[in-house]
Order: structure tokens, then sequence, then C-alpha cells
């Protein structure tokens, strides 16, 4: 979809003044007038654009650049220096962002848009001419949205739960804001959340089991996050529970579909992000800036240690075959990666959570339960091993070798699916790069080191008195 909602600006958080109404396909991408906000609210068309409407502003490029970021803060991967970008990815990639930078202020309004618009339905739907089933169906997938959202929001801007939940989070707004309305402080890391994981389950008990579609909210996709939400907050007995659960009917793929570009679903896809030829975010997707022929931004490389890291009979080192070589480089800053497709179309669907992930969350939650849980542990990482191709029977390892086991394999398999940075925050692991890595920015963080959050944008401090007081540590108001 265009950019087609009409939004107020109060500070940095949006109001939604009027929805923009579409057609009643999802897909459809031709606007027709827009229409105000009590209006949105009077019809199943109007509502069900205006459902268009905030998914448009939760699949727009910052999506992307979150993920991105993650993966070159993370260091198993790495932007060269000098890269023909528009410097996009330099500030995080050596952690230098301030309250002026352009991540932590788009970071902030855009999942901030997408929670103002999700209250909007929140407020107008109990009163709308729908059904009660159709009520409950439609704030489940914006109250998702909105956990999607804060989620996001929390990992940023707040300190890690496992680190300390009583630290400060992000403000939580839950209904929309008017002009004259006194703008909230920043909630508390476990507030933050526990609003996360009342929204999810609220999703998942209200969601139609007749949503199907990957590019929308399903059961799926819920018990997805709330898969990643538990593992997050360590508690591990619900993450591999919500794990088992999301992957139901979502069986891994082969090995042959690890090397196809990840621009088309896979069986193994549950939520993704639709991307079509006439509306598409371009040059700014994950594909191109991983793109190692120079058609897209082609900045991400693989770091030493970490191509090193796959062995020879590993499926996924095919995923750094260009030209017909593995482990080409051009210049000394890291191996090319061919994992993403920009060379066929610039349509790219972007994955955020696929089966592979919830083995992989299973494995990990079972192995940190202890002994007792290990054999579980073993079965989940023995399926995403025997399809690398890497290992037929299961671990010989046990207690902290298995969990380091399956970190290893989870970097491996999810690299540039935005997840390594938020893992080393959440196991508490120090953010560090050594020379001889083809890094060219040497990092030695310890967990809870203030450059490990985002700082909060200038524009929302001047807007929102009450944070100032409340900037993250390390950073000037």
């Amino acid at each position: 979809m265009k950019k087609i909602n009409k939004i107020g600006i109060y500070g940095a958080l949006f109001l939604l003044s009027s929805f923009g109404a579409c057609k009643k396909d999802f897909l459809e991408v031709t606007p027709t007038t827009s229409i105000n906000s009590a209006e949105a609210f009077s019809s199943p068309e109007k509502i069900a654009a205006a459902l268009t409407g905030v998914y448009d502003l939760s699949t727009g490029s910052v999506k992307y650049n979150m993920i991105l970021n993650n993966d070159v803060k993370g260091g198993d991967v790495l932007i060269v220096s000098g890269a023909g970008n528009y410097s996009r990815f330099i500030n995080g990639y050596q952690f230098i962002e301030n309250t002026s930078s352009s991540e932590p202020l788009d970071y902030w309004t855009s999942n901030y848009r997408v929670i103002a618009n999700a209250n909007q339905f929140e407020q107008n739907i109990p009163t709308s001419p729908l059904s009660d089933a159709q009520k409950s169906a439609y704030l489940a997938e914006t109250r998702a949205l909105r956990a999607e959202a804060y989620f996001w929001l929390v990992q940023w801007y707040g300190k890690p739960y496992t680190l300390d939940p009583e630290a400060l989070g992000v403000p939580l707004v839950l209904a929309p804001l008017g002009p004259n309305d006194v703008l909230s402080g920043r909630a508390k890391v476990k507030d933050v959340y526990a609003q996360i994981l009342s929204d999810f389950l609220y999703a998942e008990a209200n969601i139609p089991a007749a949503k199907t579609s990957i590019y929308r909210m399903t059961k799926g996709a819920i018990q997805g996050f709330l898969a990643r939400v538990y593992l997050t907050m360590g508690d591990y007995p619900n993450a591999s529970k919500y794990a088992k659960l999301a992957r139901v009917g979502k069986p891994l793929g082969t090995g042959a579909s690890l090397l196809t570009g990840y621009i088309n679903p896979s069986t193994e896809w549950i939520y993704a992000l639709n991307s079509r030829t006439d509306d598409n975010s371009g040059f700014l997707t994950v594909n191109s800036f991983y793109d190692p022929f120079d058609i897209g931004y082609s900045s991400f490389r693989a770091a030493d240690n970490f191509f090193n890291s796959f062995a020879t009979n590993d499926i996924r080192l095919q995923q750094f075959k260009v030209n017909g070589v593995i482990g080409a480089r051009r210049g000394q800053e890291g191996f090319l990666i061919n994992k993403f497709d920009f060379s066929t179309t610039p349509a790219q669907n972007q994955v955020i959570i696929r089966s592979s992930e919830m083995y992989l969350i299973e494995a990990e939650a079972e192995a940190r339960q202890g002994a007792a849980n290990e054999a579980a542990a073993k079965t989940a990482l023995l399926a995403i091993q025997q399809r690398a191709g890497v290992a037929t029977v299961v671990s010989s390892n046990t207690g902290q070798a298995l969990i380091n086991e399956i970190m290893i394999e989870r970097g491996k398999e999810l690299y540039g699916e935005g997840f390594k940075f938020f893992d080393l925050l959440r196991t508490k692991t120090p953010v560090v790069r050594t020379a001889g890595n083809g890094h060219w920015a040497i990092v030695n963080f310890q967990p809870g080191d203030n450059k490990l959050v985002l700082p909060l944008p200038q524009n929302e401090l001047n807007a929102n008195p009450v944070l100032k007081g409340q900037q993250n540590p390390g950073y000037s108001n």
C-alpha cells in the first residue's frame, strides 16, 4: 500500500486525524478520498480500509532499517567503510548515534504511528456497526500490531528485561491523544512487556482461524511473536510452548529453499511483509544492502570469523557463493553474501517469522531449563542441523556447551533477518569485535553499557517535557 494515511503530529506521537480509504482488497494500492476518523469506522468497508492503513504503517522501510541495524550491530556482519549508500548504518555500526540521529527518531516515530492508529481501533471499534465476532477479530489484529510496535520500541530504548526489568522503557500510550492531553513519561520495562503480553494474548484468543494470509496477523504469527517475547523475558517454558504452536502446519523447507533468495514464501514462512513491483521500498530493503553484485546498495559483508564458522558440508555456505566462488571478497572488509536476491525483482517479500526460528527458540528454551529438558532441546536443534546437512544424530553436548552450540546455529540460520544484536542483549553477552575479522570499527561493550540502548530523539524531548529528565544515561537532553 502507498502511504495514504493522513496523520496529525503532536510532538513525535502521532494522532489519527483521518484514514485514507482504499479498495477492500488488502493488496490494492489505489487510494480513494481520505475521510475523517469518525467516519472511517462508520461502515464495514471503511473499517477494512482503515485496517489496511495500519498494516501499511507497519510495513514501511523503517522495518527493514531496524532489521538491518540489528544485524550490523551484532558483529556477524559489517558494513563496508565508505559504502555508497548515503552513510546509512555507519552510525549504528560504530554505536555513535545521538539524540539527533535519524534512526532513533525514525524508529520512535514509525512505531508510535502504528500504536496511535491501533489506539483508534481500540476506541472506535466497540461502537462500530459490526458483529461482536467481527469487532474482536479487528481488535485482535490491531492489538497484535500495537504489541509488535512496543516490542521493537522497548528493545531499542530500554534495558533488556533479563538485565533490569525495573529500568525505564518507553511511554505506554493506549488511547488516542488529543492536542490538550498530557503526554506520558516512560513506563518501566516490565510494564511495557506486561502490555505486550496482554495485547498478544488477547490477539491469540480472538484472531479467527480463517485468517491464514502470511501477510496478515494469524494465530501462528501471533504465537511466533509470543515465543519471541517470552524468550526475550527469560520465560523459557512459555517460549518453548509458543514456538511449538507457531510452527504447526509450517514445516521446514528443503535445504534448496535456503538458496532461492528469500523473495518468495517457502513452506516455513509464518509472517512476512508483502512487496509489489508497483509499491515497494526500492533500495531500502534488506536484500538491497546484502546484494553482492552492486545492483543494490551492496554494503553488508560477513565478518571473517562468522564466514569461517560454516562447515564445508553446510548447505548455507552456498549463501556466500558469488559468481561461482564461495568466499568471494570485494576489498578487505568481509565476505560477499548472496543469501538475499536483489537481482530478480524490485519487490522482495520480507520474511519476519520462519519455522526455523521457532525450532531454535524451542531448542534454546529447553536447554536453558536444565538437564531434564536437554533431550527436547537436542531434537529441535537436530531438525535445523539435518536440514543444513551438518548432522544426522543428536548433539553430544550438554549444559552450557549445548546452549553455545544452539546459539551458534541460531546465528548461522538467521543472520540478516534482524536478531543478532537483540540476542546479545537478552543473553547478557558482551558486544565485542576484535581486529583481524574484517571489521573496521572495534568495539567492546559489556552488558548494560549505555551505548547498547538508543537515545530518546531530541524532537520527542522537545515535545514532551516529562521525558527531559528521563533520557537514557550517556546522552544529553
